[in-house]
């Protein structure tokens, strides 16, 4: 175990998913397992980034909302031609619709229950956006932040698998990239 990867993240909402989820599923393989928060800093600070990964021979994992985007390999392309060919497609993974649609797919129809949420609602949450999962939080949390802190605690991975396609890819490509470390 003397590999690192860092994590390519946009904002606290993936970086929390991140730490609870992602993060101890790499460490089984990785040494360092690093966080790194792109959305408010340049473009050229990421490329300078990326750059360095790839000099240095550390993994990495780039996490891109779908956002307005047709299908996942227009996003692909779009992060391709933005980073000027740094990235790595198999390593690009593109969230669809959005991470809060993670957050409630790993929930089981027992958690849903917990949370007064029905286990048909949202059965598949690959298009759900930011605003109907908040629509969904119960009034008994201050913030939707405890929400999802609650949400992490009960999550099960193999239930999201099931719930969201972007969600079982990433898992695919961890299994795969982990057979190899």
């Amino acid at each position: 175990m003397c590999r690192c990867i860092y994590v390519f993240l946009e904002g606290d909402t993936d970086e929390r998913f991140f730490n609870v989820i992602i993060r101890p599923i790499l460490g089984q393989r990785y040494a360092a397992v690093v966080p790194w928060r792109y959305a408010q800093r340049s473009k050229e600070d990421v490329k300078r980034a990326l750059q360095s990964v790839r000099d240095g021979k550390a993994d990495y994992l780039f996490l891109e909302d779908i956002d307005t985007y047709p299908c996942v390999t227009a996003r692909k392309e779009d992060l391709l031609k933005t980073y000027k060919q740094r990235i790595d497609p198999t390593w690009a993974i593109v969230v669809v619709r959005e991470i809060e649609g993670w957050y409630l797919a790993g929930l089981d129809d027992e958690a849903r229950q917990e949370f007064g949420i029905s286990p048909n609602r949202h059965r598949h949450t690959d298009d759900l956006t930011k605003e109907q999962f908040e629509s969904l939080m119960p009034r008994k949390f201050d913030s939707i932040t405890d929400f999802m802190d609650e949400i992490l605690k009960r999550f099960r991975v193999e239930t999201a698998k099931g719930k969201n396609r972007s969600f079982c890819y990433l898992m695919d490509v961890l299994e795969a990239r982990l057979r190899k470390v």
